[in-house]
């Protein structure tokens, strides 16, 4: 095949490619940002979506040990931290449709490219812009929730500490009243061990006055 009918079929080719492009260029034209930016987003949501379900978990978890029904309280608050992970996971997903759609752009782009300047390589791209950076937005909610998290997980550490202590002290306490009445018990045994040899003097004498 000679190189004019393989430029040709190639430049059919994007050509059917276009139009699908040019319709997400378009939707993402009419809410003001690129699909880059949306995904980033959409990626620090989630993000933000799986600290909160941990965060929330951990400091529900704790609180469980003080309810009737601690198992049942336990899997409700495993239910909610997966309830929550799975809005989570559909937002990567819709993520990575996003990312899919830029690299297909970003093919098409190239593609076009090499169909004008065939016999000319592409320098490789050194435009920074190109790096997608987080918006402040989301770095100040992700330094959030991060502290969300630091402080959740500290104070169920402070919880579980407590309960410890708790616990420790309540068998200290139970430990102390067994041996109190373990005392008792021998205190009790010995008056009674006496008593029961002074009677039996007694009756020893009062058999031999006889």
């Amino acid at each position: 095949m000679s190189a004019r009918p393989a430029v040709t079929l190639l430049c059919l080719l994007f050509a059917l490619a276009v139009p699908s492009v040019h319709a997400a260029d378009s939707a993402a034209a009419s809410t003001g940002i690129t699909d880059a930016e949306r995904s980033s987003r959409l990626k620090d949501e989630a993000k933000a979506l799986r600290d909160e379900a941990e965060a929330t978990f951990l400091a529900t978890e704790p609180k469980c040990y003080a309810h009737v029904l601690v198992n049942r309280c336990i899997d409700q608050a495993k239910q909610e931290r997966l309830a929550t992970i799975k809005r989570a996971r559909a937002l990567e997903a819709e993520a990575r449709k996003l990312d899919l759609a830029e690299r297909q752009r970003a093919a098409a782009q190239t593609g076009r490219r090499t169909t004008d300047a065939p016999l000319s390589p592409s320098a490789p791209s050194t435009d920074d812009k190109a790096v997608v950076q987080p918006t402040p937005e989301a770095e100040v909610t992700r330094g959030e929730r991060a502290s969300s998290l630091e402080r959740a997980e500290a104070e169920a550490r402070a919880a579980r500490a407590a309960r410890d202590a708790e616990r420790a002290g309540q068998r200290s306490a139970a430990e102390a009243e067994a041996a109190a009445r373990a005392e008792q018990a021998a205190r009790d045994r010995a008056r009674y061990d006496e008593r029961l040899r002074e009677y039996e003097e007694k009756k020893a004498r009062e058999s031999s006055g006889r």
